[in-house]
């Protein structure tokens, strides 16, 4: 069946081929129709990566009137990046449409900008539940001609606590606009909004139902030795160079270490977590869409909404905490029919852990036989660095600043001499390149962090 079966006008197949997108999916062979044909409310439930956003964008496209200059539906989002990247489809869809503008408002940008932008001519707003909420407090934007209310990832937003946000706007929305609501898992919170503030009458659409997991996605488990973990990982990336894949961290102090960890290897890695500041955090995005950084080092939190094609591999770095986490981190890879590789990193005593997905999940694990390489034992350096007592550093906060901005090991600092204006410590040779990589242009106490291997010239350095 092809879009034109379903109902799209030629305009819009014709973005769609222009973005290379010739052939419908299972949801929205299902969802397109029933959008453009009928108003009641929907309930959609479907894996990451099975083309969700075009289900609802393209019929949401064909029945808004572009010369209305009114917000005529409503996209809830629970992250920044996917609502960048759903305000991005609606864009290329309506390429040869009269011009429908959608735009996306979310936290940590100025909200006066996205004020000022709001104030043209709007037909559709992406928004995370908190800055929406902010903006209708400060009547920057009405629903009053709503047509369509979406909920995107509405397991996710549930997960992030933004429940009392959503209740607050669905009770803010007429009753009779068209509601829709798009999850790969039903949680508790997710039913009690389908219960609170969908019409009784909903269709509840599932793909693959008996699917929980995409059944592209090889399940593999890596048995690692205490101590060794980071050994084993760059053994598995080392047998990857030129693949792109996510690692998935349980915390972000765990995030940035890891990455920094990562600093001088083969495979070139940053992190996306919440301490970041949002111009950070964009950086970090386009290295990894334009292929410059090969392994994206996240937390939960910060990776939902990331849609990146062709992702190799999955690696879940510290098993997740709940089932569903697996499943949506598993599904970042073997989207539109590609294959994809989803491997846990356990201890044996955290086997039982991988048995228990597998019961939950209906899926099997395999076991993956990576081996580290022997490393040749080195002589320790000597590294000098031109700041001290001066800058407020004794050899305790110093050894915490090389942990945590260096990604070094406690163990692995030894013979800390802290002075005025200088310091020095040895490390085995292995971690010269990575404290270069990840404290050049390092500030502190104003002035630029220096290194040396010489002492004597390390003393020139102190001013």
């Amino acid at each position: 069946m092809t879009f034109a079966d379903l109902g799209i006008k030629d305009n819009i197949i014709q973005a769609l081929g222009g973005n290379n997108i010739t052939h419908p999916t299972d949801i929205q062979l299902q969802a397109i129709p029933h959008i453009l044909q009928h108003d009641t409310d929907l309930v959609a439930v479907a894996q990451t990566g099975t083309g969700k956003t075009a289900a609802f964008c393209l019929p949401i496209l064909q029945t808004i009137d572009p010369k209305l200059p009114k917000i005529q539906a409503l996209v809830l989002v629970p992250t920044r990046e996917l609502g960048q990247q759903v305000a991005r489809e609606f864009f290329l869809f309506s390429k040869y449409l009269s011009r429908v503008f959608a735009e996306a408002v979310y936290g940590g940008a100025p909200i006066e900008d996205q004020i000022q932008k709001l104030q043209r001519a709007t037909h559709v707003v992406v928004a995370t539940p908190g800055r929406l909420i902010d903006l209708l407090e400060r009547k920057a934007l009405s629903l009053v001609d709503l047509k369509y209310l979406v909920l995107d990832e509405a397991d996710e937003m549930m997960n992030m606590g933004f429940k009392t946000e959503i209740d607050s706007i669905l009770k803010s929305c007429k009753t009779n606009i068209t509601k829709m609501l798009f999850t790969a898992t039903m949680s508790g919170d997710v039913k009690q909004i389908i219960h609170d503030y969908l019409r009784p009458d909903f269709v509840e659409i599932r793909i693959n139902a008996e699917e929980f997991v995409n059944q592209k996605i090889e399940h593999e488990y890596l048995i690692y030795k205490q101590g060794h973990k980071l050994e084993y990982l760059k053994a598995f990336l080392a047998e990857r160079q030129g693949q792109r894949g996510i690692a998935f961290c349980r915390t972000k102090i765990a995030a940035k270490r890891l990455a920094k960890q990562l600093a001088g290897f083969e495979v070139v890695a940053d992190a996306l977590h919440g301490n970041l500041n949002q111009e950070m955090r964009d950086k970090a995005m386009r290295g990894f869409k334009k292929g410059r950084i090969n392994l994206l080092v996240a937390t939960d939190i910060a990776a939902r909404g990331i849609d990146v094609k062709e992702l190799d591999y999955i690696i879940h770095y510290h098993l997740p905490e709940k089932t569903e986490h697996y499943t949506h981190r598993s599904g970042r890879t073997a989207r539109a029919g590609k294959s994809g590789i989803s491997i846990c990193f356990v201890k044996n005593e955290e086997l039982e852990d991988i048995k228990a997905l597998e019961s939950e999940l209906d899926i099997q694990f395999t076991a993956l036989d990576i081996q580290p390489k022997p490393e040749k034992p080195s002589a320790p350096i000597t590294i000098y660095m031109n700041i001290g007592f001066g800058q407020g550093f004794t050899k305790g906060n110093l050894r915490e600043f090389l942990v945590e901005e260096a990604g070094l090991n406690m163990d692995d600092i030894q013979n800390i001499v802290v002075e005025d204006n200088r310091s020095y410590f040895d490390i085995p040779q292995k971690f010269e390149q990575q404290i270069y990589i990840n404290l050049k242009g390092f500030k502190l106490a104003h002035r630029n962090l220096k290194f040396s291997l010489d002492a004597e010239r390390s003393k020139r350095n102190i001013y």
